[in-house]
C-alpha cells in the first residue's frame, strides 16, 4: 500500500511538473514573467502575493498534491491557498475568483465537520467573514471552496464541499515563518519582530543561525540578482521602518573593493550608493539607508561595530 501510494505521488508531481513546463512555454509566460509584478512563472501577483490558479480540476486531496509540486526548483514552499482574516491580500484574492466566476479549492479542511483548519495548522474559525453567511452547512462536507454568487453582487466566498469532487484550484506561494515573500526571494526584517540592534557581523551570525528548508540558507539580505526587481525589494522592505539605516549583506574584501556575501562584486560605480560614497575607510560594511523625506534608499559605508537593525534573506545552498 505504501509503495502504491509513492508511486501515485510520483505520478501526480510528473504530471505537475509536465502541465508546468507547457504553461511556461505558453503565452502566460509573457504575461505574468514580469518582475514588476513580483512573481515568477507560473504565479501571478494579487497584492503582495503570489498565486496560481488552475486550469485543470482535481479533487482536494490531488490538489494538494498539485501545490507540492510546484515547490520544485523554488526557494518557497507552495500549498493550496489560504486567508489571513485580517489583509487586504485575502479581499484582492477573492475578488480574483469573482473575476474568473469559476469555485476553486482553498487549503481550508475538518476532520469532524465541527472545527476547521488552514493547511498550515493555523484555525479556521466559523465567523470569519469570508464565509457565506449560510456555511459551513453540511457536515459530510471537510473541505473549503471559494465560490462566486452573481447576484444581487458578484462576489465570491467560502463554501464547504465534498473534498472527493473535482475543481479549480489555488495555489500559494509561501516563505518560512517571520519571512515575507517580495518577488522571488523570502526576507527576515529585524525590527518586526523587535529583536536587538546588532553589529554588522553579529547581524550576520544571527542571520546564518534561521532555521529555513532543507538546500536552502539564511545570510544578510543581498541586491543586484538578476531575477529580483531591486527597487521592488527596497522600497518594499524599508517603508514600514521608522528609522534610517539597516545592515545588508557586503563588505570590503581589500580597502575600497566591496562584494556581495553571496561572492558577487558591488562596483564603486554602482547606482545604489549615495552620491558621496563609498568613503573606503578600514573597518566598514555596507548598510541602506532610507530617508523618509525624499522617499529614497541608497547604500552606504558605514563602521561595521556600529549596532543597526538588518535584513535577513534566504539562499539556496550551492
Amino acid at each position: 500500500a505504501i509503495m502504491f501510494y509513492k508511486l501515485c505521488l510520483l505520478i501526480l508531481t510528473v504530471q505537475a511538473l509536465t502541465e508546468l513546463v507547457l504553461l511556461e512555454n505558453s503565452e502566460d509566460k509573457v504575461k505574468h514573467n514580469n518582475t514588476t509584478s513580483g512573481c515568477e512563472v507560473p504565479f501571478q501577483s494579487v497584492n503582495n502575493g503570489c498565486y496560481f490558479f488552475s486550469d485543470v480540476q482535481k479533487d482536494f486531496n490531488q490538489a494538494v498534491d498539485y501545490c507540492e509540486a510546484l515547490s520544485h526548483g523554488h526557494i518557497y514552499e507552495v500549498t493550496l491557498a489560504m486567508l489571513d482574516y485580517d489583509r487586504y491580500e485575502d479581499q484582492a484574492l477573492l475578488n480574483a475568483v469573482a473575476d474568473r466566476n469559476q469555485t476553486f479549492w482553498l487549503g481550508g479542511k475538518t476532520d469532524d465537520g465541527l472545527q476547521w483548519y488552514w493547511q498550515d495548522g493555523r484555525d479556521l474559525h466559523l465567523d470569519a467573514p469570508f464565509w457565506d453567511v449560510r456555511e459551513p452547512d453540511n457536515i459530510e462536507n471537510k473541505c473549503t471552496v471559494a465560490e462566486t454568487v452573481t447576484k444581487p453582487f458578484r462576489r465570491s466566498s467560502l463554501y464547504d464541499h465534498d473534498c472527493s469532487d473535482t475543481q479549480h484550484f489555488i495555489c500559494q506561494a509561501n516563505c518560512p515563518s517571520d519571512f515575507i515573500k517580495l518577488g522571488n526571494y523570502c526576507y527576515l526584517q529585524s525590527w518586526i519582530f523587535e529583536l536587538a540592534e546588532l553589529s554588522w557581523q553579529d547581524a550576520r551570525d544571527y542571520c546564518k543561525t534561521l532555521l529555513v528548508f532543507d538546500g536552502y540558507h539564511a545570510d544578510l539580505a543581498v541586491l543586484g540578482l538578476q531575477d529580483q526587481d531591486d527597487y521592488f525589494v527596497i522600497n518594499n522592505l524599508m517603508k514600514n521602518h521608522t528609522g534610517y539605516d539597516v545592515w545588508i549583506g557586503a563588505y570590503p574584501d581589500t580597502p575600497c573593493h566591496y562584494q556581495w556575501v553571496d561572492g558577487r562584486e558591488l562596483p564603486n560605480e554602482s547606482i545604489y550608493w549615495r552620491y558621496d560614497y563609498p568613503k573606503c575607510g578600514d573597518g566598514k560594511s555596507i548598510a541602506l539607508e532610507h530617508s523618509s523625506t525624499y522617499e529614497k534608499t541608497y547604500i552606504f559605508d558605514y563602521s561595521s561595530e556600529t549596532t543597526l537593525p538588518f535584513i535577513c534573506q534566504i539562499f539556496r545552498d550551492n
